[in-house]
Order: structure tokens, then C-alpha cells, then sequence
């Protein structure tokens, strides 16, 4: 059996100006809110905004940091400022699991769900996963979030035969 031990990173674009973050499992930025964490200060000041540290994106291509923060920024990333050495969740490789994104302000847009089974995320290691299905609308293996708030189920296949200590599972939303 290959499990999965995931930490999270939020990756939001810039594109549909959007507020949320991943709920379960709980993005690295959004720490803070868990019920058995202590504070441990730094924590993102805007965990529901975490846009490419609100740095403006074109429309054909992001040049976001890879959790999240502007380019070249690596806070939100394994080892950075904002990685408590938590990990959220433990999976099976192979296996369809559950996650849930808190949308506080949707002004259009959808998400996209990533993996990247190493420790250092780089652009070239995340890969795509299959969103099986959502309590939303789904087009395009995006799950498309009306405008107002809601909270987001998605039911995401993981590959088979992929194995790690700490994987970063990435949600972004355009």
C-alpha cells in the first residue's frame, strides 16, 4: 500500500479575484484556523486572499510563486515561513478523496486540484488531477464557482504508484 502524506499549499491566481482557501485538507496559509493549533505567529494575514501576494497577472499565463505568494517568493512553500511542518492528511496512492475549498467571495472562476510529490515544488513537478465530481458545476476538470460564497466539495482521483513523505496538494483558483 503506497500512502500519500500531504501538505498543503493554497495557490490562487489573480485572474477571477476571488477570496477562499482550502478547508480540508487545510491550506499551509490557513494554519492558524485550526482548532489544535497554538499560535504560532508568522501566520498569512489574509488567508482567504492569497492571490500571487496580490502582485497583477496577465490572462494567458501566471507567474505566481508555486503556493500561492509572488514569483520568486517561497513562504508559502515547504520550508518556508509559513510551513509549520504539518502534515494535514495521509492517503492512499490510487485513491478518490474529498476535499473542500471555503469560497468567502466568488466573483466568477473555478479551481483546478495539483499534486507534486516532492519537497521542493517546482513548476515542472505538479501535475493535474482528475476531479471525479463537486457539489458545483463542473467544465474542463475545473469545478466552477457561481458568485456570492459556498463551500466547494470536490472528489479528486490520486495517481496510482506515486509515494512521498510530503506531497504538496495544490488548489488554484482563475
Amino acid at each position: 500500500m503506497n500512502l500519500l502524506y500531504f501538505a498543503v499549499c493554497l495557490g490562487m491566481v489573480a485572474l477571477a479575484d476571488s477570496h477562499g482557501y482550502l478547508q480540508d485538507p487545510l491550506a499551509r496559509t490557513s494554519r492558524h484556523l485550526a482548532p489544535d493549533e497554538p499560535f504560532r505567529p508568522p501566520y498569512w494575514y489574509d488567508n482567504s486572499g492569497v492571490w500571487c501576494d496580490n502582485v497583477q497577472q496577465d490572462q494567458s499565463f501566471s507567474s505566481c510563486g508555486r503556493c500561492g505568494e509572488a514569483a520568486g517568493n517561497r513562504d508559502a512553500s515547504q520550508g518556508g515561513i509559513y510551513d509549520k511542518g504539518v502534515i494535514e492528511k495521509t492517503y492512499t496512492s490510487g485513491s478518490i478523496i474529498e476535499i473542500k475549498a471555503d469560497i468567502s467571495a466568488a466573483h466568477g472562476g473555478g479551481f483546478q486540484v495539483e499534486l507534486c510529490p516532492q519537497v521542493t515544488e517546482t513548476d515542472s513537478c505538479f501535475q493535474t488531477l482528475t476531479i471525479v465530481s463537486s457539489n458545483l458545476p463542473m467544465r474542463d476538470n475545473r469545478v466552477c464557482v457561481p458568485n456570492g460564497s459556498a463551500v466547494a466539495t470536490a472528489r479528486v482521483q490520486l495517481p496510482s504508484g506515486v509515494r512521498c513523505s510530503r506531497c504538496t496538494l495544490r488548489w488554484t483558483y482563475r
